[in-house]
């Protein structure tokens, strides 16, 4: 669905063995919350984050991009400032320059979608050593498409013709 759907389709690059690495310890120390991180890690493994970005590729070769996973979750998809004091928690961003509230992760795929992550830039409006609010929210976005689906059947109509 996503090859026939989109023109360009982003993953976040995320090192995928790292994040699903052990709880450092021994048998006689171990280490904090290992039973959280096992679960943890066997859920992230159970996605299969990675095929689906290699299945992707296969299906839409060349429509598919990475984008670096820093600052993808504390940059302000409105208005492009990073803080990271603008992630309140794990579920709400709050941007401390330009006030836009929205939910992280959601957050974090406009930027993904947008192609923003890696490298922090400043904002090009923000003076020398201070900021301006932005004039109006970001417009970046894949294009949606009006109806996402995936047809199993095509539909085919019968005419009978009576003779």
């Amino acid at each position: 669905m996503l090859a026939r759907t989109y023109d360009l389709v982003r993953f976040e690059k995320l090192n995928i063995k790292n994040m699903t690495r052990s709880v450092k310890g021994t048998i006689e120390q171990p280490g904090k919350n290992v039973r959280q991180k096992a679960g943890l890690n066997r859920a992230i493994l159970a996605q299969r984050w990675g095929l689906l970005r290699q299945r992707t590729e296969h299906k839409a070769p060349g429509r598919v991009e990475d984008v670096p996973a820093p600052y993808t979750s504390l940059r302000c998809s409105a208005c492009g400032w990073i803080d990271k004091n603008s992630r309140k928690s794990q579920a709400e961003f709050c941007c401390s320059s330009c006030g836009f509230i929205c939910n992280a992760d959601t957050n974090a795929a406009t930027n993904v979608a947008a192609g923003q992550g890696g490298i922090p830039r400043p904002r090009r409006s923000a003076g020398a050593g201070g900021t301006t609010p932005p004039q109006q929210r970001s417009s970046v976005r894949e294009p949606q498409p009006p109806w996402v689906g995936i047809p199993l059947f095509k539909r085919r109509r019968m005419s009978r013709t009576l003779e």
